[in-house]
């Protein structure tokens, strides 16, 4: 009985691992999103909405429920606009609700 509740553990543990939607690179996450707010040293991104074409701000995105993220960088953020589609590494991420934590890289995938 030991031995299949071990195995079981092992086999959640494997699984929901291997779910994951985040890229993992040297203790890093990554998540990709269009940014509706982004000052000096802060973005927060939330997730492409499908039949969404036009940029919603952060106040529609938290009302909404739509999965997002606040990061805070340690530099200045350059050449990052509001409605750019990108992509954010980071390495620390609280659970709330929007989720926020330290970004280390910021990367443009699109402009609108």
């Amino acid at each position: 009985m030991i031995r299949y509740f071990g195995f079981l553990i092992i086999l959640v543990s494997v699984v929901s691992l291997w779910g994951c939607k985040e890229e993992s690179q040297e203790n890093q996450f990554v998540r990709e999103g269009i940014v509706a707010e982004v000052s000096d040293a802060h973005v927060f991104i939330y997730e492409e909405q499908p039949g969404i074409d036009r940029i919603l701000t952060k106040e529609e995105v938290t009302s909404k429920s739509i999965q997002s993220s606040s990061f805070g960088f340690d530099e200045q953020i350059s050449n990052i606009e509001v409605g750019d589609k990108v992509k954010v590494w980071y390495d620390a991420l609280d659970t709330s609700s929007p989720s926020s934590g330290h970004g280390t890289k910021i990367e443009l995938i699109k402009r609108p």
